[in-house]
């Protein structure tokens, strides 16, 4: 079902205007630390507790959703990689420790959080999430909106990966050495527990889950992910890496002005690619840039 737009367009680009005044602070911040909806279908986890609790590394992968940041040109979003990953304890503290490590695979996000911090442990109980932090990782600075970024970043990853969105997610108690702190990065408040943002103040419009950067495929590319589009509709293209396009069409989101899945398939002949979508613009960039992703891929 498509909801219907006011008569005067819609953008949830809009909500955001009020933090491009810190991107350049935050940007500045991320640059610094280079070594530094619905829910993705993440292997089911019971929940884990702190670090002397949890069961031990196993050898198995476990697909989680890690939370990076990405520059909308006008603020920061959310921006999300489905990953393959050892399982260190279950979904929620691999997904957890991929956040805080804050490697992404596309050059274009960003980790949010001082790489040298650790996730001592996840804790689930009473309808609260405790994820338990080293000293370390509250050690870095940076501009308001990236410290809320990297506090939604948990956040997002914790939750997805205990299965709950939404309404249905839990909030989450942040703790420093197994112990509550009054504040993150001097601006977050942490003393009581953190609800997941409305994704559409917090994340990228339009959101590419498969295939990942660099991923080699078959001929037969499906390209899959979340979009808050107008009307439901979301363009897209695939071009060679010197910008010549080769096939563009337009994709359908399940429900329009809200975080809904899409997919489409694109045959290709062998070779590299880069394979964008975007937020269809009725404005006409009135509105502002226009929200975008992209996945350079492989073709066998």
């Amino acid at each position: 079902m498509t909801t219907k737009a006011p008569a005067s367009g819609w953008s949830a680009r809009a909500r955001s205007g009020a933090g491009a005044a810190v991107v350049a602070v935050a940007l500045a911040w991320l640059s610094g630390c280079a070594d530094s909806g619905s829910t993705p279908t993440p292997t089911p986890t019971s929940a884990t507790s702190r670090a002397s609790e949890s069961p031990a590394p196993t050898a198995d992968v476990i697909k989680v959703a890690v939370y990076y940041a990405v520059s909308s040109g006008t603020d920061l979003r959310l921006a999300r990689e489905i990953r393959p990953l050892p399982d260190v304890g279950g979904a929620a503290l691999t997904a957890a420790r991929a956040v805080l490590a804050g490697e992404p695979l596309d050059p274009d996000y960003h980790g949010l959080w001082n790489p040298r911090g650790e996730v001592l442990g996840v804790r689930a109980a009473d309808g609260v999430v405790q994820v338990d932090l080293s000293s370390s990782a509250a050690t870095s600075t940076t501009g308001s909106m990236g410290a809320v970024l990297a506090v939604q970043a948990l956040v997002y990853a914790v939750t997805d990966a205990l299965g709950a969105a939404g309404s249905k997610a839990p909030p989450v108690q942040i703790l420093i050495a197994g112990e509550v702190v009054d504040q993150l990065f001097g601006v977050v408040g942490t003393r009581e527990p953190i609800a997941r943002a409305d994704p559409l103040d917090v994340r990228q419009l339009v959101q590419i889950d498969d295939p990942n950067e660099g991923d080699r495929v078959s001929r037969t590319v499906t390209v899959a992910g979340e979009a808050a589009v107008f009307e439901a509709t979301m363009p897209w293209r695939v071009t060679t890496p010197g910008g010549a396009e080769v096939q563009a069409g337009v994709a359908r989101t399940a429900e329009g002005q809200t975080f809904s899945p899409f997919s489409f398939a694109v045959t290709l002949k062998p070779g590299k690619y880069l394979v964008a979508v975007t937020e269809d613009d009725p404005s006409g960039g009135a509105g502002g840039p226009v929200a975008t992703d992209t996945r350079a891929i492989v073709v066998a």
